[in-house]
């Protein structure tokens, strides 16, 4: 499954660290890249190469100013647009629907979502219908889209590996 995420509207004055932990959830949780509308931001570009280059990856961070531009893109490439909304039809019963699609593009929100998002998405879904973090509502979005395979996935050319206990750290360096 190929999977792009598009941050809506990241405000750089307001957003940078909301946002860099969206990059760091999507790359984590298996998507390919993120294309982040609004204002470009270098310091954001930084940190998912530092990232990249210590942990493994080729994960990439681009900028569009437009959202329009991109999803009409993304539909034309055939990805099947899921945007994340409290508002919409809950994960766990449009998870089903949304794996028979191989390429994805999931949409979450910064600011305000205005209405031709929901009408443009190919599906409004809803991670409970509460208020919370875009960052929770991606993982486990995305966590449910791959059935939890996502949390085995291994990172190439890695030089920083986590070897999971019970008790302690242990850290492999190349």
């Amino acid at each position: 499954m190929e999977i792009v995420v598009l941050r809506y509207g990241h405000r750089d004055y307001r957003d940078l660290r909301v946002t860099s932990h969206c990059c760091l959830v999507a790359r984590a949780f298996g998507a390919k890249k993120i294309i982040i509308e609004g204002n470009t931001d270098e310091s954001i570009v930084k940190t998912v190469e530092g990232v990249n280059k210590n942990w493994g990856s080729n994960f990439k961070v681009e900028f569009s100013d437009s959202w329009k531009k991109v999803l009409k893109e993304y539909k034309n490439k055939k990805f099947f647009a899921v945007h994340l909304t409290m508002y919409g039809v809950p994960i766990q019963k449009a998870v089903q629907k949304i794996r028979r699609h191989n390429k994805l593009l999931i949409i979450i929100g910064s600011q305000k979502v205005v209405a031709e998002v929901y009408q443009q998405a190919n599906l409004n879904v809803s991670v409970t219908t509460q208020p919370h973090s875009e960052i929770a509502a991606l993982a486990v979005a995305l966590d449910k889209m791959q059935k939890g395979k996502e949390l085995e996935k291994r990172f190439p050319k890695a030089k920083i590996r986590i070897v999971p206990q019970e008790k302690g750290k242990k850290i492999v360096k190349r």
